[in-house]
C-alpha cells in the first residue's frame, strides 16, 4: 500500500486505479496461476494451526525466494495446504489455505471481498460507524495483515513478507470500491526485522474524521498507537455508555477520549480523562469540543493519579493501558504492571462501583488476566465480581485454529 500524502502512490506495492469495477477479480491485476513449489515438513500434522517454525520445515533442495507461496505437505506426504514460506524468519511458514491454491492473487482478492461483505452486510457496521477492522490477519485468512478503515483512510500493518507482496492488487481494489480513499502502510520495526523486510520510510498521517454511535473523532490515521484509532474497543465504549448514568468517571490511559466521551453521552455526572501522552490529552479536548461535551482532560501517569485519588471519589474507573507485553521476555514485568494498576483501581473505586479494565497484550491469556484480577482484588482487600468478560468486536474475528488472533481482554468488575 502507498503513503497517502501524494496524489500518486509512492510505494510500488500499490498502483492507483481509478476505474469503477468493484468485483474482486476486476482491474489490472494479472493472474498468478502457476505451479507452486513444494515444501515438506519434518512433522506429522494433525490439527489446522497455520503457523510452522523454521525447525519444523525440511530445507528445500533449491532455495526459494523469501515470501514464496508454496504447496505444503507433512512428513508423511499428506497435503497440509498452501502457505507463505520465509526462510529468514523463525516463524517461517504461515498457511493461508488448507487446499491447493493455483491463483494466489485471486485468492486474496476473494478474501478481501469476503471481509468487506462480513463488515458491511452481515455485521452492518456502516450503520453505526465508519471505523472498523476490515481485515484481521488469520481471522480473515490473510496471515499477518491487519487493515483498518478509518473514515476515508485505510491503514495497513503487515507482519508477513509473503502478505506484503500481495498488497498491490488489494490496494487497487479498495481504491476502486471506495473512490477518494487514502491508503497508508505502517511498518512494525520488530516484525520487519524478523521477516527481513525492506525498511520503508514512515508515511505521513492522513487527517480524517470518524463517526461511531453518534459521536465523531478527529483521527490522524497512521500515527500514534496501532493504526491511529482503537476500533477494537467500539463495543466496549458503547457498554461504558450504558453503565455511566449518574456516575463519577475516571478514564485512565484515555488515548483520544473514547471511553470518557461515551460516559458523557451516557449521562455521567462527572468525567475526568487522563493520559501520559500530552498529544492525546489535547486530542481528547478537541474531540470533546467538537461533540459539544464538557469534560476534564489532564496529563498524568495512571499509577500516580490513582495513588493520589481520594478513595471512593469515582464510581466508574476505566483502565486501558498500552500494550505492556510484546513477547515472553516481558511477561513477568508486564503482568506486574497490570497487577499494580488494577490493585490501585480496585482500592480507590467507590463501594458498589465499577472498574472497566483492559489488556491488549496478546501474550496474556484470558485465564491469566482473570487470575491477575483475582490477585489484585485480594491485595486491595476488595470483594469484586465479574459482570462482563469481553474482547474486541466481531470485526476482529477469531480463527478457531489460531487463538492468537484473540488478543483483547476487557473485564467489567463490580466492587461490593
Amino acid at each position: 500500500m502507498s503513503r497517502p500524502n501524494d496524489s500518486r502512490p509512492s510505494d510500488s506495492r500499490l498502483n492507483e486505479n481509478r476505474g469503477n469495477e468493484n468485483r474482486p477479480h476486476g482491474g489490472r491485476a494479472k493472474s498468478q496461476t502457476a505451479r507452486l513449489p513444494e515444501l515438506r515438513l519434518k512433522v506429522r500434522v494433525h490439527g489446522r494451526h497455520p503457523w510452522f517454525y523454521r525447525k519444523m520445515i525440511t530445507k528445500p533442495e533449491q532455495p526459494l525466494p523469501a515470501g514464496s507461496a508454496c504447496l505444503v505437505r507433512d512428513r508423511d506426504g499428506s497435503l497440509v495446504g498452501t502457505g507463505f514460506y520465509n526462510p529468514r524468519a523463525e516463524l517461517a511458514l504461515r498457511m493461508f489455505a488448507d487446499e491447493i491454491v493455483t491463483d494466489v492473487r485471486a485468492h486474496f482478492l476473494q478474501a478481501l471481498h469476503g471481509a468487506v461483505q462480513l463488515r458491511e452486510e452481515t455485521l452492518a457496521l456502516p450503520r453505526v460507524t465508519d471505523a472498523y477492522r476490515l481485515i484481521h490477519a488469520e481471522g480473515d485468512g490473510c496471515p499477518g495483515l491487519v487493515l483498518d478503515k478509518l473514515g476515508h483512510a485505510f491503514v495497513a500493518q503487515v507482519a508477513s513478507l509473503g502478505m506484503l507482496q500481495q498488497l498491490e492488487p488489494l490496494g487497487e481494489w479498495l481504491l476502486r470500491k471506495y473512490p477518494g480513499s487514502k491508503l497508508v502502510l505502517l511498518q512494525d520495526k520488530d516484525w520487519a526485522e524478523r521477516e527481513g523486510m525492506e525498511k520503508l520510510p514512515r508515511p505521513a498521517a492522513v487527517t480524517t474524521t470518524v463517526r461511531e454511535h453518534g459521536l465523531t473523532y478527529a483521527v490522524q490515521a497512521g500515527t500514534g498507537h496501532k493504526t491511529g484509532f482503537f476500533a477494537d474497543q467500539r463495543d466496549n465504549r458503547w457498554l461504558v455508555r450504558q453503565l455511566s448514568r449518574g456516575r463519577a468517571v475516571l478514564d485512565l490511559c484515555c488515548n483520544s477520549g473514547g471511553f470518557a466521551m461515551n460516559a458523557i453521552a451516557g449521562g455521567a455526572a462527572k468525567v475526568v480523562a487522563a493520559d501520559l501522552d500530552e498529544a492525546m490529552v489535547e486530542q481528547t479536548k478537541t474531540n470533546a469540543a467538537q461533540n459539544k461535551q464538557t469534560l476534564t482532560a489532564i496529563h498524568g501517569d495512571a499509577f500516580e493519579l490513582l495513588r493520589e485519588a481520594q478513595p471512593g471519589a469515582h464510581d466508574l474507573i476505566v483502565l486501558d493501558p498500552p500494550k505492556w507485553i510484546h513477547n515472553k521476555d516481558e511477561l513477568e514485568t508486564g503482568m506486574g504492571r497490570y497487577f499494580d494498576l488494577n490493585r490501585l483501581g480496585l482500592d480507590k473505586v467507590a463501594r458498589g462501583g465499577l472498574v472497566v479494565t483492559c489488556s491488549c497484550s496478546g501474550s496474556v491469556s484470558e485465564d491469566s488476566f482473570v487470575r491477575m484480577l483475582r490477585d489484585a482484588a485480594a491485595a486491595a482487600r476488595r470483594d469484586a465480581r465479574i459482570l462482563y468478560l469481553r474482547g474486541a468486536g466481531a470485526d476482529h474475528p477469531v480463527a478457531l485454529e489460531c487463538p492468537e488472533t484473540r488478543y483483547l481482554k476487557v473485564a467489567v468488575l463490580q466492587v461490593r
